[in-house]
């Protein structure tokens, strides 16, 4: 295949794959809608608490492609970790690990700390510390390369790889380096946050810290990362989302976590109060909250007190719904069993084991009954996702052949068009060097009309005053920026004896046209000005004038003013045009208040009206054209009359050439790129002192 025909080849590849990724482009805003409105519908759910609709919502969201997989498992594990089915959670945590860890995509990476976050959670409550390690360790790194190291996700991803270096005796340096650096992530995040879900997750990384080392016997530290809490717990009870109950239960554990660790550190007295603070809470009574109160009496010898504490754990249980599963036989009537023993109560260790021994066998049986059902369904789970597996290779492998049928159709068309075209192209050549031989004319015409233009721009650029007069007092500066080669904008000046005449005047329409109506104008508006007419009868004069013979309907906006050198009295006339900004000595600008009258040229017969006021010293007059407040950027907005407000209200200087230039400079910035709409033209005078 010669390079000609390889070059064609890939071109045809190119302008399918363009086509595909059109139709993609296309969808890919109602699909991140449609996405958005799925995770909104989950979080509804996730706030009820409902964690069977959870799933019911996930599973069908996710079929329809409004979920992707990673956020799709993250769901399903945590409403399955919540419903107590712990091996379906692991199941649906792991594949969606398997599903996000090798994408690069932030959001992506961010599914990826939370479900490896969930995932080591279960695994401590297992106790299978080794393994939760071996996933927490190459997600920081990974969270780290992405640059995705600043989410609460990630601070309690650090502290549980700080707990892991002290648990197995690694490096203290290093666990109190994971540890703070953890802490301080969660503080900045409160810090520029402040809400219920950034509080929440820093009191969880805090309680994962605590109960490490209070169960490694790390008294010290525990009680230090203990302290930490209050300020969290307090900063929590002031946002404006606050959960209720949340706080009273943090305090609780404050309490109870500060008893165990002075205990352990013989500080007896101190932990005997924070114990006191503890029995007063509500958490107290539950019986969680009975287990951790044992804890600390029997860590500090109250054995009686113990054992009336978990006096009515069997009631609590019963009240809170607690049955007599292994675990809660283990966690709770194995400790009563033991607590009751040391405190020399055998009477009452004898009838709790005889209640253990009642219901161990229902207890084992129903452990077994429920390790088997949910074998079950992870062992089915586990087959549907191994033939979603092999349903998405086989579609993959679809796709591919549907591509390949689809490039050798346009393959085929391709040489079908290409053949047409070679018996085209003998007569195209020919048609060819005929429009050669004519280009040269053609050209040559078209650089005269350049020229001719060129030649125009200059001859109106002339007919525009450039040198401004030099008067005691009064400063002043006018430009005009064409949006084509000519333009239909307008300013012009001039002195008669102690009067100044000056007008700014945009005609409808651009180019050519507009250029010769702005000439009769700036011819006209002299004229008449050599008279002595006021504002007000000049535009009635050149409206009668224009309106004479004006069959193509043009017509212009101006605004025509007579000042008088010696009292600063302004006379002026509006004929449809922008109100002009006046400002004052304190820099103050405003819009000027003027009787629009008509556009000039449109009707004839019309008498205009003018208008007129006494100037002071020290201040500011700007005139202009809409292509000034009508400049449009790429996005199609317009500059707009605020800016212009402010723009002259920030000005530090008064030289009527500097403010010009700054605002053409400002809407070029503003513009960004975007070509010139309209004639731009701008006039400003400065009254420096009062006569």
């Amino acid at each position: 295949m010669s390079k000609n025909k390889k070059w064609r080849f890939s071109l045809v590849v190119a302008l399918v794959t363009a086509l595909f990724l059109t139709g993609c482009g296309e969808d890919s805003k109602e699909q991140e809608r449609l996405n958005r409105e799925a995770e909104n519908v989950v979080n509804e759910a996730y706030k009820a608490q409902d964690y069977p609709r959870i799933i019911e919502l996930v599973d069908s969201l996710k079929t329809l492609g409004n979920l992707s997989e990673g956020k799709a498992c993250y769901w399903l594990g945590y409403a399955y970790d919540r419903l107590m089915q712990k091996r379906m959670a692991e199941l649906y945590w792991k594949k969606g690990i398997s599903a996000v860890e090798n994408s690069n995509e932030v959001e992506d990476a961010k599914v990826y700390a939370a479900i490896v976050q969930r995932l080591t959670g279960l695994m401590n409550v297992w106790g299978e510390y080794e393994s939760a390690q071996a996933i927490v360790q190459p997600a920081i790194e990974r969270m780290e390369k992405l640059k995705c190291d600043s989410t609460s996700d990630y601070a309690n991803l650090l502290i549980y790889e700080g707990c892991y270096q002290s648990r197995f005796g690694i490096s203290e340096i290093k666990a109190d380096e994971y540890l703070t650096q953890g802490y301080r992530l969660h503080l900045d995040l409160i810090k520029r946050h402040q809400k219920y879900v950034y509080y929440r997750d820093a009191i969880i990384g805090l309680g994962i810290i605590c109960n490490t080392y209070l169960d490694l016997q790390k008294y010290g530290k525990a009680y230090i990362w203990t302290e930490r809490l209050v300020e969290l717990i307090r900063g929590y009870e002031k946002v404006p989302d606050v959960r209720p109950g949340y706080a009273e239960k943090q305090w609780s554990r404050y309490y109870i976590n500060s008893a165990i660790a002075l205990e352990g550190l013989s500080r007896k007295r101190e932990a005997a109060q924070a114990y006191q603070l503890f029995e007063q809470t509500s958490f107290s009574r539950t019986a969680e909250g009975s287990i951790l109160g044992s804890i600390y009496l029997g860590l500090a010898g109250r054995w009686q007190e113990s054992a009336d504490n978990s006096s009515n754990l069997n009631t609590l249980m019963k009240e809170q719904n607690v049955g007599y599963s292994l675990e809660n036989i283990q966690k709770m009537l194995l400790k009563k069993f033991d607590i009751n023993l040391q405190a020399g109560r055998i009477d009452s260790a004898k009838a709790i084991s005889m209640d253990i021994v009642q219901h161990l066998d229902s207890a084992i049986t129903q452990a077994r009954r429920s390790d088997a059902i949910e074998q079950e369904a992870v062992h089915q789970k586990e087959q549907e996702m191994a033939a979603e597996r092999e349903q998405n290779i086989r579609d993959r492998h679809i796709g591919r052949l549907v591509m390949i049928a689809i490039l050798i159709v346009f393959l085929l068309i391709y040489i079908m068009v290409r053949h047409r075209a070679q018996a085209r192209l003998k007569k195209a050549h020919n048609q060819l060097k005929d429009a050669y031989d004519q280009l040269e004319t053609t050209t040559t015409a078209k650089e005269r009309m350049e020229s001719e233009l060129r030649i125009a721009s200059n001859i109106q650029m002339s007919m525009l005053p450039s040198v401004f007069p030099e008067i005691d007092g009064i400063d002043m500066y006018a430009s005009m920026t064409p949006a084509k080669e000519v333009g239909g904008d307008m300013y012009n000046f001039i002195r008669e004896g102690n009067k100044l005449y000056f007008c700014i005047g945009d005609v409808s329409g651009k180019g050519v046209p507009a250029s010769l109506f702005m000439a009769i104008v700036t011819r006209g508006f002299r004229t008449l000005a050599l008279t002595g007419k006021s504002p007000a009868e000049i535009a009635t004069r050149l409206n009668y004038e224009l309106t004479e013979n004006n069959d193509e309907g043009m017509f212009i906006t101006m605004f025509i003013c007579r000042l008088d050198l010696e009292t600063l009295q302004l006379e002026y006339c509006n004929a449809g045009h922008n109100p002009p900004i006046i400002g004052d000595a304190a820099n103050q600008f405003t819009f000027l208040d003027v009787i629009p009258n008509a556009p000039i040229g449109l009707w004839p017969g019309l008498e205009f009206e003018g208008e007129e006021m006494q100037l002071q010293g020290n201040q500011r007059l700007l005139l202009y054209t809409d292509g000034l407040n009508e400049a449009e950027n790429r996005q199609q907005e317009q500059y707009g009359e605020d800016r212009i407000i402010q723009l002259l209200t920030s000005h530090s200087s008064n030289n009527c050439h500097d403010i010009i230039e700054d605002l053409k400079s400002d809407t070029d910035l503003f513009r960004d790129g975007a070509e010139q709409n309209d004639d731009l033209t701008m006039l400003a005078i400065h009254f420096t002192q009062a006569h």
